[in-house]
């Protein structure tokens, strides 16, 4: 049996706490992203466990909160060995956290988990690309002259803007973003590209967020 596995959403919204929560482990954040590393392309359980050095015992639980969120699917199924062998699929290229989900005071502890999860993963990538020397632009004999066009970019802004300023930049983040969530042409997808952006404006609370 196969499902359609071209039909993937561009951007999933995600505006319920349960699908929150089934990203807020590192596991199953580790297997939607490596499953997103080939957005069209089918992955068996056993596959992803190799890749991210786990035994497939220990990745079936999570494979079914992950499909029971909507956040992977059935790509297609076969028998091997007189065992059905499921083959998954992301269901998404993006995810994006609905205003509501974020403004509910109710879920503070639930998007601070999420979010402490997402964070932990970036930083333990990023630190394992230091170390291994693969965070540096690559060096050639001209490298003074013309840059690494593809050289590491490291930002931080914590400033003050007026209320017009601030939504041009958030706009126009969430423009880029849009633009590039879009899966490339698979021929010419060759360079791994790993970027984390966050923006918020922080504010006064307004009641309880506990």
């Amino acid at each position: 049996m196969a499902d359609d596995a071209d039909a993937v959403t561009v951007v999933r919204e995600v505006d319920d706490v349960e699908t929150l929560k089934a990203l807020s482990d590192p596991l199953r954040l580790a297997i939607l992203r490596t499953m997103m590393s080939d957005v069209r392309a089918p992955h068996r359980v056993k596959d992803i466990a190799r890749l991210l050095d786990q035994p497939p015992t220990r990745l079936y639980r999570h494979i079914k909160v992950l499909e029971a969120a909507g956040l992977i699917k059935v790509a297609q199924t076969r028998m091997v060995s007189g065992i059905q062998e499921s083959q998954y699929q992301v269901a998404q290229f993006a995810l994006r956290l609905s205003r509501d989900l974020l403004a509910a005071p109710g879920n503070a502890g639930d998007l601070a988990d999420a979010f402490a999860v997402t964070l932990n993963d970036f930083r333990d990538r990023l630190v394992r690309d230091i170390i291994s020397g693969r965070f540096q632009p690559e060096s050639e004999p001209e490298a003074a002259e013309k840059p690494d066009p593809l050289g590491p970019m490291v930002v931080a802004l914590d400033r003050r803007l007026s209320p017009e300023r601030a939504t041009e930049f958030r706009s126009r983040l969430s423009a880029l973003m849009e633009e590039f969530n879009r899966p490339d042409d698979e021929e010419n997808a060759v360079v791994p590209v790993e970027f984390l952006l966050m923006f918020w404006a922080p504010k006064e609370p307004t009641g309880e967020t506990a």
